[in-house]
């Protein structure tokens, strides 16, 4: 498999490859998603479809993500996906909706940059969401204030988010600043993500890291700031380093995915003042000897983050209440079982043709 270390191949990937072969497949990465057809690299480039198994038994968020690793049967220059390997990481958020379904954004991700504009849509508060997410799907973040020739004075920004304890890069796309720090925050055969809102800079940030357009991009509206969503489907690329970077479409609200207990990590100075409360049951209100309530009235703990914490709280707790886990996990298992199966019944078959 030496052919496919470029994007990524390692040892883990091998040990789950020879665990969870498919016969008559190779292995291929996911780089790049447009809805009705996938490209793999194989490691040469393949339009890729689901098999029909797949998309019969399999759940949304198991189908092929860009960035994942993936089995495929080769015919000429069209491959058939048949079974994705296990993920190392993935990006998830809720679906949009009324019903409590997960939807992965990209998987097998190393490092994710968070862009924020220095314009309106820097939002502590949001960047808390990101920080969240990536904490749940075992990513690293580092955060990138973007568009720093919008303003005269970043540091007001930085102070902002110094609680936060994310690594900060500092870059603007107007004059270069920051392009080669987080190029070199790349190394070869890792994987990253831009992830942000619309307008931010992704394309234009992602092509200025590649040192061509490969994205196209479109003028921001200067009334609002407003960007239009440039990237309309997920796609991986490699850099002349030979790093590797997944470019996103602009997200408007990150709906949250995952549970509660994960939010201790984003608010650990919360969960250190709720500790040392005076009652064990305290509901943060006017109970004697809240610490909670002390720090809000001293400024040691801001409104707005507790109020974040307190929205995220109650996202992934009404989430939760949805009576959809019982019954995935129940559903999975049964489709993993028919899967396991069938991959037993075709290896029989090659063994002992009729």
């Amino acid at each position: 498999m030496n052919n496919l270390d470029a994007y990524g191949w390692d040892e883990r990937l091998d040990t789950a490859w020879r665990a969870n072969a498919v016969p008559q497949c190779v292995p291929a990465r996911v780089t790049a998603d447009f809805g009705s057809s996938l490209t793999v690299v194989t490691p040469a480039e393949k339009t890729a479809v689901l098999s029909g198994r797949l998309q019969h038994f399999g759940r949304p968020e198991d189908f092929p993500k860009v960035g994942d690793w993936v089995a495929v049967l080769l015919s000429g220059e069209h491959a058939t996906i048949e079974a994705v390997l296990p993920r190392s990481s993935e990006i998830a958020r809720r679906a949009a909706g009324h019903k409590a379904q997960k939807q992965i954004m990209a998987t097998n991700v190393d490092i994710a940059f968070v862009l924020q504009a220095l314009d309106n849509d820097f939002s502590p508060e949001r960047l808390q969401r990101y920080l969240y997410q990536l904490t749940v799907g075992n990513i690293t973040p580092v955060l990138v204030l973007n568009k720093a020739d919008k303003t005269n004075n970043v540091q007001p920004y930085i102070d902002a988010v110094s609680s936060l304890d994310v690594r900060t890069i500092i870059a603007s796309a107007a004059t270069g600043q920051g392009v080669d720090e987080i190029r070199q925050a790349i190394a070869a055969g890792k994987t990253a993500v831009l992830l942000g809102s619309s307008g931010v800079g992704k394309s234009t940030l992602t092509n200025l890291l590649l040192g061509q357009d490969a994205q196209q991009t479109q003028a921001v509206r200067e009334s609002d700031d407003t960007g239009q969503h440039t990237t309309s489907h997920r796609e991986l690329f490699m850099l002349p380093n030979g790093g590797l970077l997944i470019d996103t479409p602009g997200i408007r609200e990150l709906q949250l995915w995952g549970a509660e207990e994960d939010l201790d990590e984003n608010f650990d100075d919360v969960i250190a003042l709720a500790a040392q409360c005076k009652y064990s049951n305290c509901r943060h209100g006017n109970e004697p000897g809240c610490q909670i309530q002390t720090a809000l009235q001293s400024g040691k703990l801001k409104q707005a983050h507790y109020q974040n914490y307190l929205k995220m709280q109650g996202e992934l707790k009404q989430q939760n209440a949805k009576p959809n886990t019982q019954g995935a996990d129940q559903k999975r298992k049964a489709q993993n079982k028919m899967y396991k199966q069938a991959d037993r019944d075709m290896r029989a078959d090659q063994e002992f043709p009729h």
